[in-house]
């Protein structure tokens, strides 16, 4: 499935095997202002994720950085992504830059807090899923974070990916997209999920630990 978030967040495609659908929905993908990150994050894990039986994965394309979410946290986030049985790769591109009007950046410049400029990455997406090139231009600078914000937003990254089992990947060019894309894809199709169900049910936030042992050498 594909679901776009700004303020608000917006499900563009339902669950599908339909590749034609996904690519459509990626290259309409129009963001506004503001950017609820953690609030896409729990409607993913809460209202989608749980309900779907089978191995589950979840690429997330970000800079990490939350201006609008109400109804979620940084920390609630990170606790259900522990909890839900789903693999989370993160995708961080720094757009601060950008965003604090020094330009020439790979990307369009997302805004942040609201002037009403509408801005699109669905060619960069497009270009993932194409094999193609792609040239996006940014508009003016849109009132970005601070540096602290920023760097907030690459621990939130890191330890989604790291609670979730699956992996974090950084992204300053088409070159660097397209590589963490191939990564995900090639990983997903090798790598084993282990799981289990302890004896004795512990305390809320008690952490047990487990060990691995293989019979081959």
């Amino acid at each position: 499935m594909v679901i776009a978030f700004d303020q608000d967040v917006h499900v563009l495609s339902p669950v599908t095997n339909n590749r034609y659908q996904i690519k459509n929905a990626i290259r309409q993908t129009a963001f506004g202002d503001g950017t609820s990150l953690y609030e896409a994050v729990d409607y993913v894990i809460n209202q989608q994720m749980r309900h779907i039986q089978g191995r589950k994965a979840v690429v997330l394309f970000t800079d990490g950085v939350d201006t609008t979410s109400r109804r979620a946290s940084y920390q609630s986030t990170i606790a259900a992504t522990e909890e839900v049985d789903s693999l989370f790769y993160t995708i961080r591109y720094d757009t601060q830059r950008d965003m604090s009007g020094g330009g020439g950046g790979n990307y369009p410049q997302p805004n942040r807090r609201g002037n009403g400029r509408s801005v699109t990455m669905a060619d960069i997406l497009g270009a993932i899923l194409t094999g193609g090139n792609v040239n996006v231009g940014g508009g003016g600078p849109g009132g970005g974070g601070s540096s602290s914000e920023y760097e907030t937003g690459r621990k939130y990254l890191e330890a989604i990916a790291q609670n979730s089992g699956g992996r974090k990947f950084e992204a300053q060019s088409m070159t660097n997209l397209q590589a963490a894309f191939s990564g995900i894809a090639e990983e997903l199709r090798r790598q084993y999920s282990l799981g289990y169900y302890p004896e004795a049910v512990g305390k809320i936030g008690e952490r047990k630990q487990i060990k691995v042992r293989v019979n081959r050498p």
